[in-house]
C-alpha cells in the first residue's frame, strides 16, 4: 500500500504541519525498491556492487539506505529495480549528502546527472547474395 501514496500524503502521515514542510521543486513519493549501485567510473574490481533501498523517489532524484556512507559529490551508477526484478531506472547519480541512521545504517541523498538508455543489442547479420552474385 505505502508503493501507491504521493508525497503529500507521505508528509501527512509523518506529522509534519504546512510550517514544518520544506517547499520543494517536485513531489516525492515514498516508496521502497531495491537498488543496486556502483562506483562511477569503476576502474577496478574491489569496486564491486552494493545494495541499498529507496526511501523516497523523484524525477530528478532519490534517497537510498545503506550500509556505509558515500562522500558528498561522488558519481555512483544506480540501478533501480522494479517489482518484478528488472531494472526500471538506471542513472549516474551524484552523492548530494549522507546521514546516520538510528540502527547504523546511512541515508544517502542522491541527485541523478543522466539517466542511462538502455542499448539495444544488435547483431549484424551478412547480407543475403543475390542470384547473380550466387552463379
Amino acid at each position: 500500500m505505502a508503493a501507491n501514496v504521493n508525497g503529500s500524503e507521505a508528509l501527512a502521515v509523518s506529522g509534519a504541519t504546512g510550517a514544518e514542510r520544506t517547499t520543494r521543486r517536485e513531489e516525492r513519493v515514498a516508496v521502497v525498491r531495491h537498488v543496486e549501485y556502483t562506483p562511477f567510473p569503476r576502474v577496478s574490481a574491489h569496486q564491486r556492487g552494493r545494495l541499498a533501498f529507496t526511501r523516497d523517489v523523484s524525477p530528478s532524484g532519490l534517497c537510498l539506505r545503506v550500509e556505509a556512507p558515500e562522500c558528498p559529490g561522488a558519481l555512483v551508477r544506480v540501478a533501480v529495480r522494479g517489482v518484478d526484478g528488472r531494472p526500471a531506472r538506471v542513472a549516474i547519480a551524484r552523492v548530494a549528502w549522507s546521514a546516520p541512521t538510528v540502527d547504523g545504517a546511512w541515508w544517502v541523498g542522491l541527485a541523478i546527472v543522466e539517466e542511462c538508455a538502455r542499448r539495444v543489442l544488435r547483431v549484424r547479420r551478412p547480407a543475403l547474395a543475390t542470384p547473380s552474385q550466387r552463379a
